[in-house]
Formats: structure tokens, sequence, C-alpha cells
């Protein structure tokens, strides 16, 4: 049986604000958007959300190459909009904008 820690929520929204560090917008984003780390072993995220039902699965790949496979499999079906975490940047993919893109390169 697992250990039940109590949610002590209102001890903090107790604390005044001026107890707090002011943290900027900057910052935060710097922080938490920019500054994401995947561990060795992890070559991608991907984070897929059923356009239907809303439905989210997590697919993580050593390899990018099997990443790159189950990005394929998504747009063929356009069901799904994607959220791939790379070792180098975040990418949004989302079947509308593929269909944009392949109709403003012809």
């Amino acid at each position: 049986m697992s250990k039940y820690f109590p949610n002590k929520w209102s001890r903090i929204a107790a604390i005044p604000s001026d107890k707090f560090e002011p943290v900027f917008y900057d910052d935060l984003m710097d922080w938490k958007i920019a500054g994401w780390e995947l561990p060795s072993n992890v070559a991608c995220v991907i984070r897929a959300r059923n356009l239907a039902n809303s439905k989210v699965t997590e697919h993580v790949y050593k390899r990018m190459s099997y990443a790159e496979g189950k990005i394929r499999q998504y747009m063929t079906y356009k069901t799904h909009e994607l959220i791939v975490c790379a070792e180098e940047a975040l990418y949004y993919v989302h079947p509308d904008l593929l269909e944009e893109s392949d109709a403003d390169s012809e």
C-alpha cells in the first residue's frame, strides 16, 4: 500500500505573495519551455492527441528513425495532432497545417 501524502495547498495559499520571489515571463519561458532536457537514452518523445476524442498518447523512442516512422503513420491517418520533443527543438504538427503547406508548395 502506498503512503498517503496530504494535500497542503491551503497552507501554501495562505502565505502572503510578498514572501515569494517574483519570476518574470521571459525567465519562466526560458526555464520551463526552452529548458527541457531529455535523458541520454531518449532521442524523441511524441505526444499525440486524437482530434475526435482528445485522448492523448505518448510515445518515447531511443532512435530517431523509429520516431520518424511513427510521425509518418500519424500523418497518413490525419487523426492526431502531434507535439514532438527532440533534443534540438519542440515541433507542433497538425494535419490541417500539412494540407496548407502542401497547397502552398504547388
